[in-house]
């Protein structure tokens, strides 16, 4: 494509750029399924609020709205996903006009999403080193549950995500490998010393949701041959599966990376001798147009160095 053409795509696209207002309009109506609502909630007249969304549908060429109005005001198909896309567009927009208030100048953002265990047991024990080296770049933490695809950041910068292979979208650059041992008590690993199958029998097996696709691959380890037919505990968050193990309720399959203090004090103890590898890899995930981004990128190099050292 020539630097015409180029030219001439972008003139096009920007006179398909609807007014911040009319946007606004049209996702006020949309939200609250009313014209009289949206008047209210935007203080202006019903016939402004009517007006704006008429000027969006003739810019698009398209009915966001069904034709009768004054009955009910139902959005088309095309209206249903424009409205979701025009909410999207003006909640990142509010976000980043709070954000340029707050930062006044001292520095940038970054938004990360990130496992909860993983954030809590050793993504923020890490983190003084980062804050102190940056201390203009500005973080917001949000929780994200690993083992979902990322498929959409929201408005994150980057996330730090847990799956067995890397996702088709955005950049992903394998962070780490996690190493899992069966854990409990120190009293119920005595009983797997000493006891025969009938009684091991009744230990129930601890078990994060993302490592269920791959139990049988981690099952398949001499040192966890006696777990093979337990019954099953399935948790979606790590730290509620330590709890239970802590609480006796039976042995967890959990990652050595995330507790070195109850492996330290002995408050949780392996019955395998050997730890596996979890089926589950960590990836720091991005969109490829932030890859550039200075806080993005500070942060970048210091987890995987961090990572490099732990």
């Amino acid at each position: 494509m020539n630097s015409m053409d180029s030219e001439q795509e972008l003139s096009h696209s920007r006179r398909l750029l609807p007014p911040l207002s009319a946007l606004a309009a049209f996702e006020a109506v949309a939200r609250r399924a009313s014209f009289t609502a949206a008047a209210q909630e935007l203080s202006l007249t019903q016939s402004a609020v009517s007006r704006q969304v008429s000027s969006l549908e003739s810019l698009l060429g398209v009915a966001l709205f069904e034709g009768n109005r004054r009955k009910r005001v139902t959005l088309t198909p095309s209206g249903v996903f424009y409205a979701e896309r025009a909410r999207q567009l003006l909640s990142n927009l509010a976000t980043a006009t709070t954000e340029a208030v707050a930062l006044g100048g001292k520095g940038r953002s970054l938004r990360l999403g990130i496992p909860p265990t993983f954030g809590s047991r050793w993504l923020i024990p890490r983190m003084h080193d980062f804050v102190a080296s940056h201390p203009n770049i500005q973080l917001e933490f949000t929780t994200r549950i690993p083992g979902r695809p990322s498929a959409v950041l929201d408005n994150m910068d980057a996330v730090v995500d847990f799956a067995p292979t890397p996702g088709s979208t955005y950049e992903w650059h394998q962070l780490m490998t996690l190493e899992l041992a069966a854990l409990t008590t120190p009293e119920l690993a005595e009983r797997f010393r000493e006891a025969d199958g009938a009684a091991v029998g009744k230990v129930h097996l601890l078990v994060h949701i993302t490592e269920r696709h791959a139990l049988h691959k981690i099952l398949r380890d001499p040192g966890m041959r006696p777990l093979r037919n337990q019954a099953m505990l399935t948790f979606e968050s790590y730290g509620m599966l330590f709890q239970a193990a802590q609480a006796g309720l039976g042995v967890g399959l959990a990652p050595t990376a995330f507790i070195p203090n109850e492996l330290a004090s002995k408050v949780l103890v392996p019955i395998n001798t050997h730890p596996v590898e979890s089926s589950t890899i960590g990836y720091l995930v991005y969109p490829t147009e932030k890859a550039a981004y200075p806080p993005l990128r500070a942060f970048r190099d210091w987890l995987f160095a961090a990572v490099k050292s732990s």
